[in-house]
């Protein structure tokens, strides 16, 4: 892959990612509210599940840069945050928003009808949120994974804390703030890593070299 191109796969998703959820949509927990929402609702969580697959490729070339692609964690975690959070992001938020905007032209009783069936479906529905726990440690294995085994390879404390803080933060939810937060040290990160890299290869070419004998 070039270098270009790998960089803006790095640092791109995750600050996307945490820009978007921003305006992640909140609205007041009844039928009415969330009709109001239901299209914006879907589509929000549609364009998330594109997220949620470019932010994993940003932490595995994160994780490739820093030694630790192979490891147990990362790929154990990495693999279980796709799968689950995915499903939660469909069910949750695509699914509930299009339940909800189907809604829209039924009488009133079968409105409320709807709503019961879907109203629990992102918060605490058993589960339905089983999904988001799962699929939340995976990250959170993973991120952390990858922190300690930057730790033991010498990275700048800077690099791995923050890669740290990017798994420990999602366990608060992933609308902002916690989700931006989460995501936002995740290009925190990315972008120091990209700078001290580019730094050891400035050094290492400002070297001079030593003249054969």
């Amino acid at each position: 892959m070039p270098a270009t191109a790998r960089r803006v796969l790095l640092l791109a998703p995750p600050l996307a990612f945490a820009a978007f959820e921003v305006i992640h949509p909140q609205p007041d927990v009844n039928a009415q509210a969330v009709m109001e929402v239901a299209t914006w609702f879907a589509a929000f969580h549609a364009i998330q599940l594109v997220l949620i697959g470019l932010v994993a490729i940003s932490v595995a070339i994160l994780a490739d840069e820093l030694g630790a692609a192979r490891a147990w964690s990362t790929r154990l975690g990495m693999g279980v945050f796709l799968i689950f959070f995915s499903a939660y992001d469909s069910i949750a938020g695509i699914a509930t928003g299009l339940a909800m905007r189907t809604a829209r032209d039924l009488p009133a009783a079968q409105q409320q009808g709807v709503w019961e069936t879907v109203k629990d479906w992102p918060g605490w529905d058993p589960p339905v949120f089983a999904l988001n726990i799962v699929g939340t440690l995976g990250w959170v294995v993973a991120l952390v994974g990858i922190a300690l085994i930057a730790r033991r390879a010498g990275v700048a404390r800077r690099e791995w804390v923050f890669v740290a803080l990017a798994g420990v933060f999602l366990m608060g939810g992933h609308p902002a703030p916690f989700g931006t937060i989460a995501f936002g040290c995740l290009f925190i990160a990315a972008l120091v890593h990209v700078r001290t890299s580019a730094g050891a290869d400035q050094a290492a070419v400002a070297r001079p070299r030593s003249s054969p004998a």
